[in-house]
C-alpha cells in the first residue's frame, strides 16, 4: 500500500470515529409570554420549551389571581388555531413551575402560546403570540 492510501484511510477513519462521537445537534428553545391583567406586571405567564431535554416549563409571573396555561402545538401542526394538548401551573406566582417532560424525534417543531385562565373551570383567555422552536 502507498503512503497516500495509508494516510487517506487513516485520515478517513478518524473523521468517522470524531463523527460517532460529536453530540446530536441542537434544537431551538423558545419562550413565550401571557400578557398581564394586573397593573405593575409584566407578563401573567411564561412558559419555555428546552430543546435539549425536551422539557416545557410553565412560569405563573404574576400575582393576579389566574393560572398560568400554555398551548402548545407539535408538528404536523393543527390548522384553524388547533393544538396538540395544553400544561396548567395552578401554583401561582409566589410557587414553583410546572414541568412537563416530553419526547420528540430530532427536528420536530413545537410551538407555544402563553396566557391565563382558572385551572379547576378550565376556563381561559389573555393569550400572546406564538412562538416555535424544534427539538
Amino acid at each position: 500500500m502507498s503512503k497516500f492510501r495509508v494516510v487517506g484511510a487513516l485520515v478517513g477513519a478518524v473523521a468517522m470515529v470524531g463523527l460517532a462521537n460529536s453530540p446530536a445537534s441542537a434544537g431551538t428553545d423558545v419562550t413565550v409570554y401571557g400578557p398581564s391583567v394586573k397593573n405593575g406586571c409584566s407578563y401573567a405567564s411564561a412558559a419555555l420549551f428546552a430543546s435539549y431535554g425536551e422539557t416545557i416549563t410553565v412560569y405563573d409571573k404574576c400575582a393576579d389571581g389566574w393560572s398560568a396555561v400554555v398551548k402548545v402545538d407539535v408538528a404536523p401542526y393543527q390548522s384553524g388555531g388547533g393544538y396538540d394538548f395544553s400544561v396548567w401551573n395552578p401554583n401561582g406566582a409566589a410557587g414553583s413551575p410546572v414541568v412537563s417532560n416530553r419526547s420528540y424525534a430530532e427536528g420536530t417543531g413545537v410551538c407555544m402560546q402563553a396566557g391565563v385562565g382558572e385551572s379547576s373551570s378550565g376556563e381561559w383567555g389573555y393569550w400572546g403570540y406564538w412562538s416555535c422552536g424544534t427539538a
